[in-house]
């Protein structure tokens, strides 16, 4: 046998193996959650008011943010800065400035990731809202159980 093809075949079953394993864990973390935020706060200077909102997580470093009533829908785009761990603090972090909320990160179980459109300053101080998961719900064609 050619080592060429062993090594090939070989390399070929740890990238596969790898990837299963991968889609395995990521599969088995919740995509959506649910905050309760008690003030007003700002995305990229959209004034958002207070209320229950659902993150919803579409790409990973690109989440939905809607209002529970569905009134106010919001586009967050992220940077990952830390790697998920095996019991992560499920958190949504907000800078207060100037008197204002500022939406700053989102700590969840696929890491720590900042808002790209937010930039920390060092007088910042901050106001965590827990992060609760949500069950994702499939709709039911008509006439099924």
């Amino acid at each position: 046998m050619d080592p060429m093809r062993g090594l090939k075949h070989g390399g070929f079953a740890l990238g596969l193996i790898v990837l299963v394993a991968g889609m395995g864990w990521t599969q088995s973390r919740p995509t959506q959650g649910m905050i309760d935020v008690p003030f007003e706060f700002y995305i990229s200077g959209a004034k958002l008011p207070a209320g229950q909102y659902m993150l919803d997580r579409v790409a990973p470093t690109y989440v939905l943010l809607r209002s529970k009533d569905g009134t106010v829908q919001q586009d967050l785009y992220l940077l990952q800065t830390a790697v998920p761990s095996k019991t992560p603090p499920l958190k949504v972090v907000f800078a207060l400035r100037g008197g204002k909320y500022y939406f700053a990160e989102i700590w969840s179980w696929y890491g720590k990731s900042q808002l790209s459109s937010f930039t920390p300053q060092s007088g910042d101080q901050t106001k965590e809202v827990p992060l609760k998961a949500v069950e994702k719900t499939v709709a039911k064609p008509s006439g099924s159980l």
